[in-house]
């Protein structure tokens, strides 16, 4: 597993394209709001913003999705896994 989510700091851009991989490791449990959260971003194809680093130095990134119903979603993620690309700013 890649460990370039070390590099991440607050105010890096990164946008998801897959499933991370150890999710398909068998008896690799998440939670299936996690997953639709995932799904979300993955279909979007826009980038989020790291906002914060915990004590762990975890990269953190925040989401929200509007609902059929109108109402907006809001999530948080950490990212220490693949399936993410950072993106560059432009020139």
């Amino acid at each position: 597993m890649s460990d370039d989510w070390k590099k991440l700091r607050v105010g890096d851009r990164v946008r998801f394209v897959s499933m991370p991989t150890e999710f398909s490791r068998p008896g690799y449990y998440v939670h299936r709001d996690t997953l639709r959260v995932y799904r979300r971003l993955i279909q979007r194809r826009r980038a989020v913003r790291v906002v914060y680093l915990d004590d762990w130095k975890l990269p953190w990134i925040r989401c929200q999705f509007r609902c059929k119903d109108g109402r907006i979603e809001y999530h948080s993620l950490a990212i220490n896994h693949d399936g993410w690309d950072r993106v560059r700013p432009r020139a």
